[in-house]
């Protein structure tokens, strides 16, 4: 996962997968391979509280990459770690990235 990111979409749509740029025939395009749909839904326990779900996008494209023309990009940005490290288990390594440091100073002490 070289450069997994986030691209909001004219339409609205968030999608994140790992993107690089291409040139198809003279045209730019930025390519999005393993692309899921960024969603927001409601928990089971708590219709009143959003939690972030990860869909497929597109899940017919061969090899699972979708090119997609600048035009219809509003942003390009980089996800948080939660959202990152939900998508790298389900595509990555399955390598986790911790959101807190570790504080050796305590670790020593203990």
């Amino acid at each position: 996962m070289a450069d997994v990111r986030i691209l909001k979409l004219v339409s609205g749509e968030d999608i994140i997968g790992d993107i690089k740029e291409i040139d198809v025939e003279g045209k730019e395009f930025i390519l999005v391979n393993k692309p899921m749909l960024v969603v927001m839904m409601p928990k089971q326990e708590n219709p009143n509280e959003y939690a972030v779900g990860l869909v497929p996008y597109a899940p017919f494209a061969e090899g699972n990459q979708v090119p997609i023309m600048p035009q219809h990009i509003v942003s390009i940005y980089s996800p948080e770690a939660g959202l990152r490290n939900e998508y790298s288990t389900r595509f990555g390594s399955g390598l986790v990235v911790p959101d807190n440091k570790i504080d050796t100073k305590k670790l020593l002490k203990g």
